[in-house]
C-alpha cells in the first residue's frame, strides 16, 4: 500500500483533522469520545494511528487508536469508561471497543518508561521518547492540534528505515514481532542498531516461537515461519558481513499483510 510521502507536519495534521471530522466508518464516535475525555484532562493521540496516517493515509489506517491523558482524576476516568466495559492491562491502561474502533487509553503518569525512570519529566514531549521504535515517537494534541515528535520524524519514516528510539523496554519479543510486522506492512528496513538488537536475541527467539507469539498477541497475524526463517537467515548473513550497515531485507513472497487486506 504505497502513498505519496508526507513532507510536512501540517500535512499530517490535515489527515488527523479529516479523520476526526469525517462521518465515515464510525470516526465520529472516536471524535465524541475525545471531546468527553478532555473534560478530565489533556489528551493526545499517540503512536500508531499517526504513523499509519503518515505512511498509508486515511484509506490505509485500520488499526487500534492509542490515547494518553494527563489527569489527576483517575477515579473519574475509571468511572467514565465503565459503560464501555473496558479491560484494564497490567500497565494501568484501558482497552475499550467502540462500534468500529478499538481504543487504548492510559494515564500519562503510568507510562512504563516514566515509572521506571528511563525517561524523565513525564510531559507529552517526553512521551515521544518512550517508544521502542522511532516511527512510533509522535503525539497529536487533541485540544490544540499540536504535533510533537522525535527529531527528524518524517525523514525517518520516509526513508523506510526503522530504528530504535528507546532500547529499554519490558517486552523484547513483542518488539521483534512488531519489527517483522512493520517489514510486512510498510516494507521497512532495519537500522544497524535494530538489526543488531534482533540478531543478539536470536538465541532466545526461534521462528516457531516468533510465529506463535504473533498469533497469540495479534488479532490479524501476518507472519509465517517460512517468512521469519528467510528474514532471520538473511539477517545473520548481513550481521556477519556488514554489521555496521542497515539491513534492507530480502525479496520474499508477496506480503501476507497485503493479501489479507485484499480479501
Amino acid at each position: 500500500m504505497s502513498r505519496e510521502k508526507i513532507k510536512k507536519i501540517s500535512d499530517l495534521k490535515k489527515k488527523v483533522s479529516y479523520f476526526l471530522s469525517s462521518s465515515k466508518f464510525g470516526r465520529q464516535e472516536v471524535a465524541a469520545l475525545l471531546d468527553q475525555l478532555q473534560e478530565l484532562g489533556e489528551v493526545v493521540i499517540f503512536g500508531g494511528m499517526l504513523r499509519d496516517l503518515s505512511l498509508l493515509g486515511n484509506d490505509g489506517f485500520d488499526s487500534d487508536i492509542d490515547l494518553v491523558i494527563d489527569t489527576d482524576k483517575e477515579d473519574e476516568l475509571d468511572a467514565f469508561l465503565q459503560p464501555w466495559k473496558p479491560v484494564q492491562n497490567k500497565f494501568g491502561g484501558y482497552r475499550l471497543k467502540l462500534s468500529r474502533w478499538e481504543v487504548d487509553i492510559w494515564p500519562l503518569k503510568s507510562t512504563w518508561a516514566f515509572k521506571k525512570g528511563y525517561v524523565e519529566d513525564g510531559s507529552f514531549a517526553d512521551l515521544c521518547k518512550t517508544t521502542f521504535f522511532d516511527w512510533d515517537g509522535i503525539v497529536y494534541n487533541v485540544g490544540d492540534g499540536t504535533i510533537l515528535a522525535v527529531d527528524g520524524y518524517l525523514d525517518h519514516i520516509n526513508t523506510g528505515l526503522l530504528d530504535i528510539n528507546l532500547e529499554n523496554n519490558p517486552n523484547p519479543m513483542g518488539n521483534i514481532v512488531k519489527a517483522f510486522r512493520y517489514r510486512e506492512k510498510y516494507g521497512a528496513g532495519f537500522s544497524s542498531r535494530l538489526a543488531k538488537y534482533i540478531y543478539e536475541n536470536l538465541e532466545d527467539f526461534d521462528p516457531d516461537f516468533i510465529s506463535l507469539y504473533e498469533n497469540k498477541s495479534h488479532d490479524r497475524p501476518v507472519l509465517n515461519k517460512n517468512v521469519i526463517s528467510q528474514v532471520l537467515d538473511a539477517l545473520c548473513v548481513h550481521q556477519e558481513k556488514h554489521p555496521l550497515q542497515p539491513f534492507m531485507g530480502v525479496e520474499l513472497q508477496p506480503s501476507l499483510w497485503a493479501a489479507r487486506n485484499d480479501q
